[in-house]
């Protein structure tokens, strides 16, 4: 259950004293004290003591002609019941709404991202600037494929980096390792031989799809991530894939993590998923991978 700390109460005239009506008035205080953009999920009424239900928050936008609506379920709740003839509801202030909406925006766009990151493993393996900023693991993947085997001492300043980031996915299956002393001896694993069959970029995309809460808040991982995570997530909700410019993606971008990246640096983000196969260009616009769209709406 939300818990909701500061509260606005209204009364309405109630007429009658029917759930029916006191149902017609929920829509009312919602709409008055949260905006055109909230409203109640009918489905969720119930009377619990008092009557029950939940708040959901709808965004529409036009994108190359298509009308796209977003929505977000179930933000807050609110109650009503009849007192001395007035309808009487109560929900969380405008702040508490507005702080509610927020948490649940990064919920749904987080869990969206990693799923869809999930599935943008092998593509995304492939872009330098994501294998220089894991180059400690590229290092680990690339010795073991030549040596079958790396020592890694702790007392070492270099080995401590490579340690650092194999301490977070040692325990994926291509690799065993035992610690000795100051040193950590690694090799192979089961499943290591059949990855590396298919090259290092290969590894990698199973490393990153193996661990992809870890990877995901690698700093120079999240831009790809977003940038397409922007794209695929009004395609999901269009129903279909779609051919738009770079600044609506930029819009998007904006709207959904309130930050505006630098044009430049997002074309560069663009580029890259384009060249891994995350995104098609389509003359001065972009489109996406079909396959992906297709894992993306099964989830």
């Amino acid at each position: 259950m939300i818990k909701i700390k500061n509260c606005i109460t209204k009364k309405y005239d109630q007429g009658n004293d029917s759930i029916e009506t006191l149902k017609s008035r929920m829509d009312e205080f919602v709409t008055e004290t949260y905006g055109s953009s909230a409203s109640v999920d009918l489905s969720s009424i119930e009377i619990i003591d008092k009557l029950h239900a939940y708040v959901d928050i709808f965004y529409s936008e036009i994108i190359e002609n298509n009308m796209l609506v977003r929505k977000f379920s179930h933000i807050f709740y609110i109650t009503g019941e009849e007192i001395n003839g007035k309808a009487t509801f109560t929900g969380p202030d405008r702040k508490t709404a507005l702080k509610l909406l927020e948490d649940a925006k990064y919920r749904t766009i987080n869990a969206g991202e990693l799923e869809l990151m999930k599935i943008i493993a092998p593509n995304i393996s492939s872009i330098g600037e994501i294998q220089m900023s894991l180059t400690p693991v590229m290092e680990i993947l690339r010795e073991l494929i030549d040596k079958n085997r790396m020592i890694l001492v702790s007392s070492k300043t270099s080995d401590a980096k490579r340690l650092k980031y194999f301490n977070q996915i040692s325990d994926l299956n291509i690799f065993k390792y035992e610690y000795k002393y100051d040193a950590c001896i690694i090799e192979p694993g089961e499943e290591f031989s059949n990855e590396a069959s298919n090259g290092i970029e290969n590894l990698l995309s199973f490393v990153i799809s193996h661990k992809i809460i870890y990877m995901s808040e690698i700093s120079s991982v999240k831009p790809y991530i977003r940038t397409a995570y922007s794209y695929y997530s009004i395609c999901e909700i269009a129903g279909n894939l779609m051919e738009i410019s770079v600044e609506h993606l930029l819009s998007e971008y904006i709207k959904l993590y309130g930050k505006d990246p630098d044009p430049l640096k997002f074309k560069n983000y663009i580029g890259s998923l384009i060249d891994s196969k995350v995104f098609i260009k389509i003359n001065d616009k972009i489109k996406g991978n079909e396959k992906i769209f297709e894992k993306v709406i099964k989830i």
